[in-house]
Parts: structure tokens; sequence; C-alpha cells
């Protein structure tokens, strides 16, 4: 506290508007000062949404995480039987995240795999890049170049209009 109060002339001189602000202020005003309020509706409205989310959020919440508590309770350790791979959500001891961890979050695994693929196809990318640029360069040493041919399929409509063409630039010269 005597911290702030060794500040306070420092921050009044930096938080206070100049002299010169203030009396173009007063000049061009009545005298009579505007207090800011929020409005009686804009009031009532953010409390009645708060309310609501609260009761639509907070209560259902706090009931599911009391019920999960007191009548479920927290995971025991027990033998493993012969044979059985636990799956990935029973190692975590309290029943929200054993539940967390079943339906909503991925696996360990799955994550692993997902990366794995990422970096898969990453590499593929990689080795289709460094093959056109070995493509380009062995183009531009030999002197080659793409050679796309084509090689138009001639159509009964096509041939009518090369005739319908001709027709019409009989009476013409070149």
């Amino acid at each position: 506290m005597v911290l702030f109060s060794k500040f306070r002339p420092l921050l009044q001189t930096v938080l206070k508007p100049s002299e010169q602000l203030q009396t173009i202020a007063k000049r061009w005003s009545s005298g009579r000062d505007m207090k800011v309020m929020i409005s009686e509706f804009h009031e009532r409205k953010f409390f009645d949404m708060f309310h609501y989310y609260f009761l639509i959020g907070l209560v259902p919440t706090f009931c599911v995480v009391f019920y999960a508590n007191v009548f479920i309770g927290q995971a025991t350790l027990t033998e493993i039987p012969e044979g059985y791979e636990p799956r990935h959500w029973e190692y975590y001891k309290h029943p929200l995240r054993r539940f967390m961890a079943r339906y909503v979050v991925q696996s360990f695994d799955e994550r692993y795999e997902i990366s794995l693929h990422t970096i898969y196809s990453r590499v593929m990318r990689d080795r289709m890049k460094a093959l056109e640029r070995k493509v380009r360069r062995l183009e531009h040493a030999r002197g080659d170049a793409k050679g796309w041919f084509y090689r138009p399929v001639v159509d009964h409509l096509t041939e009518l209009e090369q005739k319908q063409a001709a027709e019409r630039s009989e009476g013409y010269s070149a």
C-alpha cells in the first residue's frame, strides 16, 4: 500500500488530461456533466442471461460431478486377468476422466498413428517434388521438352461446320 501511495502523484500527472483539453471541453459544454450509466434494460438482460447460463451450464455440471464422486467413486486397483489387455481409458482413476478419455479425447495410439500419417504424407510430397526437380534438370540438360500430342477426333458436327464455313466463304477472296 505504501508503494502505491508513493506512485499516486506520478500516476495523477500521467493520467490527468492536460489543462488545455479541460478548457476546450468547458468552453463547448454547458457546464453540466452527463453520467454514462448502463440502462436498466441492459442490466436486467445481463442478469437474466447470466442466470439462464448458470442454470443451463453450471448446475448440471455440478450435479454430474456430485453423482460421479458420491455414487460411482474412484476406481480401485485390481489384478488383471490372464489374456486381458486393458483399454486406454481404464488407466484413469476418476470416472469423469475415464468418460472423457473414452468418448471425447483421442487415445495416444490414435494420435500417434495420425502423426505418422502426416509425416508419411510430407515425405511422399518431398519425394515427388525432388522427382519433379530431377525431371526438369534432365529436360534442361538434354534439351528435351514435354511433348503433348493431340490428334483431333473428327465427328459429324465438326465436318458439318467446316462445310458450312466453306460455303459461306466461297464468294469471298482471301
